[in-house]
Order: C-alpha cells, then sequence, then structure tokens
C-alpha cells in the first residue's frame, strides 16, 4: 500500500503540476480492472491521466488432477498518454504498476488417485511495471463541460510469477517429479494470462 500510494502521488503531482489553464476530468469506470477511479488533463489534442484499479474475484479452474478455488485481489495504478486522432476516439499508452495477486488452495479431483484430505496452494504475482495499449471514447480534449461517456478497450502485458507448495501427505505420495509435473501444469495454465484484456465503461465530470 505505501508503495502504490507513493506512485499515486508522484503521478498526481505531476499531472496537476501543468499549467491550471488546461481543462480536467474526474471519471469512474467498471470492468475488467474492478473498479476504476481516474484523473485526466486535456491539451490541445492529447490527455495525461492517472486513475487506481480495484478488484476481488474468485474463480475456479482444474489442472486434470487438482481442482483449484482461486482469488485474485487486483490494486492497480494506471498512468496513461491519450491521443485523439478524430474526435472523441482515442489511442491510449502507458503503464500499469503495482503486484495483482492470485491465491489458490487446491483439492483432488474425484477421479484422481490422489488421497482424500490432501491439499496443494499455489500464489500469482504479476510484475510491478506493465506496459499498456489500447483505444478508448471519451475524455477529449474539445468535449463540453459536465457529464459524459467514456470506454476503453485494451490489454496489459506482463508474466506472472508463482510459488506452489504441496502437503507433506501429497508430496510423499506423488513424489518429486510429479510435484514438478503439476506444478508446470499450474504454470501452463498461468501463461495464459500473459495478456490481461482490459474493458472498461464509465462516466466522467469535466470542469
Amino acid at each position: 500500500m505505501k508503495k502504490t500510494a507513493s506512485t499515486l502521488a508522484i503521478a498526481a503531482i505531476a499531472l496537476f503540476g501543468a499549467s491550471a489553464s488546461n481543462a480536467q476530468s474526474v471519471y469512474g469506470q467498471l470492468g475488467t480492472t474492478g473498479i476504476t477511479l481516474g484523473y485526466a488533463k486535456h491539451f490541445s489534442n492529447y490527455n495525461l491521466r492517472s486513475d487506481i484499479n480495484f478488484l476481488d474475484y474468485n474463480r475456479e479452474f482444474n489442472t486434470g488432477n487438482v481442482n483449484y478455488d482461486a482469488k485474485l485481489k487486483f490494486s492497480t495504478v494506471g498512468l496513461f498518454a491519450d491521443y485523439f486522432p478524430v474526435g472523441q476516439f482515442r489511442v491510449t499508452g502507458g503503464l500499469m504498476l503495482g503486484n495483482d495477486k492470485i491465491t489458490a488452495r487446491g483439492v483432488a479431483d474425484p477421479n484422481s488417485d490422489i488421497p482424500a484430505g490432501e491439499w496443494a496452494t499455489g500464489q500469482v504475482k504479476s510484475k510491478s511495471v506493465r506496459p499498456y495499449i489500447g483505444v478508448g471514447w471519451g475524455l477529449g480534449p474539445q468535449s463540453s463541460k459536465g457529464l459524459s461517456f467514456a470506454a476503453d478497450i485494451g490489454a496489459s502485458y506482463g508474466k506472472f510469477r508463482s510459488e506452489y507448495a504441496v502437503s507433506p501427505g501429497l508430496q510423499a505420495y506423488w513424489g518429486d517429479s510429479r510435484v514438478q509435473a503439476e506444478r508446470q501444469n499450474f504454470e501452463n495454465k498461468l501463461n495464459n494470462y500473459k495478456w490481461f484484456p482490459v474493458v472498461r465503461i464509465g462516466l466522467t465530470y469535466r470542469y
């Protein structure tokens, strides 16, 4: 939290430090990054933006031998630059900052040969800095004051780092080679999430 707060403070200082004559907006969105609260400073044909994203989400998945109940806890700061080639349509590039985390606890699949009561756990953390690219609508420098609509579609990129452990009983039953194989299956599932989709819609208030 201290790192997140410090990063946000630096971003806010950089954005607010620009000329006060430029129009500004605040915005709120909902989407795949959870709840988003942000601030934008408008220039002639581009914006500088900063936002915070919060997400708590549960998901189940199976690696063939173990059924996992996963919990996603995301807390991310976004720093972006928007370019407006036409009207309210924008192209966005930037960074997503923060250590998003997934924790998963697994139990034996009923159809597997794993003894009842044994378990496996995994923890996944994202890279602390991930590039972002996307497109969007709204928050245009020439938009009128007041409420308006905004949307974003894009993706952030970053390979997840993982930790994996099994119960002593499962370690003894499987042996090292099979534990390593299950760990690899777990990591293979994660490789599908190098690109994290970002889809968000919401409202902005320009002042």
